[in-house]
């Protein structure tokens, strides 16, 4: 009797364990096939991936003429013959997704130390997967494109920086060369200045200064000047004549240090005494070598110091007329007619 228990219990514990059995091979196909659902939708590059995976050799699975890598260079390289097709219609040697499969999953079960991903992580990279979508067979054509339109850019890129750093090098010696010749220009300038203005006043002294001398570029220049018998005073603190005679100092000055074909003077002379006027023809015959000078005047004696006069006159038509003399024709004529006279008497 106890026997009899005891053999149905083992009975028990043996249709147990055989349930369980299947269970776990059910479960097992199950989890099988998913996973050749999956590799399946991951295409050419599941399928080498799991062979990378596996390393296993299935050369000697057939004799079939390997795939072309060139179309994957990244990827590992797929055994000789081996093709993607699960049915065996485009993979002549029989090498298939299954035994791949079957190679993986004994390594797999090997390696019992390494815990396998849970649901939730495949999951996770199941819908990452989905999210980057279909390859795109053109990816590398694009990429070469868009790496040479790169390229280009970065040289173009390259050449502009390179422009714009010699610019600025260009401008900083540009300003160095203008501050190196404004300064000395200003010294020939000032040392000009006031030459002329003591040949004008017929003594005292003027200078210039910079307001601002750190920056060139945006200075001022202010007169100081001291004619004979006066205190040193700013130019706008000077009487009209005086401000004219220092005015015309300073034109005059530039014409020196940098002359000029020809120059227009228009009524200057107008606040001048006798003995400022004489000294204002004399600066003028002076720079007359180089200058050319227009006089527009009505001061006799700088008219007296002129090569050539022109004026308007109205005759008794009342029609304007231009009229132009040459002083010194007009003093050989009268010296000519001066030495008739006197023959004529004699």
């Amino acid at each position: 009797m106890a026997a009899r228990e005891r053999l149905r219990a083992c009975q028990d514990r043996v249709r147990t364990a055989e349930v369980a059995e299947l269970e776990a091979r059910l479960a097992l196909e199950s989890i099988r096939e998913q996973v050749l659902v999956e590799l399946a939708g991951l295409g050419d590059l599941g399928i080498r991936l799991l062979i990378n995976e596996t390393r296993v050799d299935l050369e000697d699975a057939g004799s079939g003429t390997a795939n072309d890598e060139d179309d994957f260079a990244p990827l590992p390289a797929a055994p000789a013959g081996f093709d993607d097709g699960a049915d065996g219609e485009d993979n002549p040697n029989g090498i298939t997704l299954e035994s791949v499969l079957a190679e993986a999953a004994a390594l797999w079960a090997k390696a019992s130390a390494v815990e396998p991903p849970s649901s939730g992580r495949l999951a996770t990279l199941r819908r990452r997967f989905h999210e980057l979508g279909a390859p795109n067979p053109f990816a590398a054509e694009e990429y070469e494109q868009l790496r040479t339109r790169l390229d280009g850019l970065e040289a173009q890129r390259a050449d502009l920086t390179s422009a714009i750093s010699k610019t600025r090098a260009l401008i900083e010696q540009l300003n160095a060369m203008i501050a190196t010749q404004f300064r000395e220009t200003f010294v020939a300038l000032e040392t000009a200045f006031d030459a002329r203005f003591r040949q004008l006043f017929g003594g005292g002294y003027a200078h210039l200064t910079l307001t601002d001398p750190e920056d060139l570029a945006a200075t001022g220049v202010e007169i100081m000047a001291r004619p004979p018998g006066k205190k040193a005073q700013p130019l706008s603190m000077l009487s009209g004549g005086e401000r004219t005679l220092t005015a015309v100092a300073l034109l005059f000055a530039m014409l020196e240090v940098h002359p000029v074909p020809f120059c227009v003077l228009d009524e200057v002379d107008a606040a001048l005494d006798e003995a400022n006027v004489g000294r204002f023809a004399d600066a003028l015959r002076g720079l007359a070598d180089q200058t050319q000078f227009i006089v527009i005047t009505h001061n006799r004696g700088t008219i007296e110091n002129a090569d050539a006069l022109y004026g308007v006159t109205v005759g008794d038509d009342a029609v304007s007329r231009l009229i132009s003399l040459r002083l010194e024709e007009a003093r050989e004529l009268a010296d000519q007619v001066t030495k008739k006279a006197a023959a004529a008497a004699g």
